[in-house]
């Protein structure tokens, strides 16, 4: 972790609190006991328990390689960076494949298992952070009937520019329930925004590209690159740039709940 001033912080994919419970790996990045205020980032990735085996449902080596997470206050999302797999919230299935999103309510259910012969690799933010966060042993029961509408994928949503040449999509937003937390995927091109600042504490997963982190005022820059995180405290005034080629594609979330394009230049 490199320690910026202002209180932001870059994180390599080697940082972060590391816990195994069967075939689910979670790291955790960014936390209050590494320095951010709310918000929080976590990257899990799931291995397949049975992918080349006849299984069907959720057997007991299953509900023990998945355990069920509950968040009792906080509103959590998710985004799967890469592979496939189910997800229960409250015992309603969703499929998950990249750029899927789903937003879990406060109480709710939650487990997940991957499908697919690659790992499944989630990357999910929970906000404010929550002391009561449990995880439970048995899966939820599954639900019958339509579920209710938590999942979106990226395609499905309208990109919306920010400035002169950077592009948003909303992923988890007021639309499919959530209140306290935005979370969106962004894409960067060559070029370097000008200096400005946001009202809400932000963190961010580098998914693709090179880039540069800039704090006005301070001549240190620091780089950063896929799998890499950023953690942004409100009001910190900086920029990102991307010297090129390649455009720059991020997961950001921010706490409390706005709009990415929102952005005050700092006169």
């Amino acid at each position: 972790m490199k320690l910026l001033d202002g209180g932001c912080r870059v994180y390599t994919p080697a940082d972060g609190q590391v816990s195994t419970q069967g075939n689910w790996t979670a790291r955790s990045v960014i936390s209050q006991s590494s320095g951010s205020k709310r918000i929080t980032q976590t990257v899990s990735e799931y291995r397949t328990v049975c992918f080349s085996l006849p299984c069907s449902g959720v057997d007991t080596g299953q509900a023990k390689a998945y355990p069920t997470v509950v968040n009792p206050v906080a509103e959590e999302v998710l985004y799967v960076a890469s592979g496939e797999g189910h997800c229960r919230i409250d015992g309603h299935p969703y499929d998950l494949r990249p750029g899927a999103a789903l937003f879990v309510p406060p109480g709710a259910a939650c487990s997940i298992e991957s499908t697919g012969p690659e790992t499944l690799r989630i990357v999910s933010s929970c906000c404010p952070e929550d002391p009561g966060r449990r995880i439970v042993e048995s899966p939820s029961p599954a639900v019958s009937g339509e579920p209710p509408r938590r999942m979106v994928h990226e395609d499905d949503r309208e990109a919306i520019r920010a400035g002169q040449d950077r592009v948003f999509r909303y992923l988890v937003h007021t639309d499919l329930g959530c209140r306290a937390v935005t979370q969106f995927v962004g894409w960067i091109p060559t070029s370097r925004a000008p200096f400005h600042f946001h009202a809400y504490e932000e963190c961010i997963y580098i998914l693709e590209g090179q880039g540069i982190l800039h704090l006005e005022g301070y001549p240190a820059a620091s780089e950063f690159g896929p799998g890499d995180s950023i953690y942004l405290p409100d009001g910190v005034v900086h920029c990102l740039e991307n010297p090129g080629p390649s455009p720059i594609r991020l997961l950001g979330v921010f706490y409390p709940s706005g709009s990415p394009g929102a952005a005050y230049e700092n006169d």
